[in-house]
């Protein structure tokens, strides 16, 4: 979502005056039928209705954001005891994580 709106804020400068306003399901009816009809399938609907399935994603720039996880984090005692065999010292401690670990 975040390259779609990269997009549209591009393209909005080419106009004198534009408003991009975000409604979310809830308060659109019809965009929400629309995501809908994408994981149903199309043999029930009236000929009238015109689906088009969009195969690639009308952007085709990858990005790649970077994230620094922290040194320490809630996963790496549990990590060291299935790597390394490593527990805590105090027994109930140990017996926590050996039980998380599962």
């Amino acid at each position: 979502m975040i390259e779609y709106f990269k997009t549209t804020r591009e393209l909005l400068q080419s106009f004198k005056e534009a408003k991009v306003v975000h409604f979310s399901r809830g308060q659109n009816k019809k965009a929400d039928a629309l995501s809908k009809l994408a994981s149903i399938a199309y043999d029930h609907l009236a000929k009238g209705v015109k689906v088009e399935t969009i195969k690639q994603p009308s952007i085709s720039e990858e990005v790649v954001e970077s994230v620094e996880a922290p040194e320490f984090r809630w996963m790496t005692p549990i990590l060291r005891y299935l790597q390394e065999g490593v527990v805590p010292e105090d027994k109930q401690e140990a017996r926590r994580l050996k039980i998380k670990a599962l």
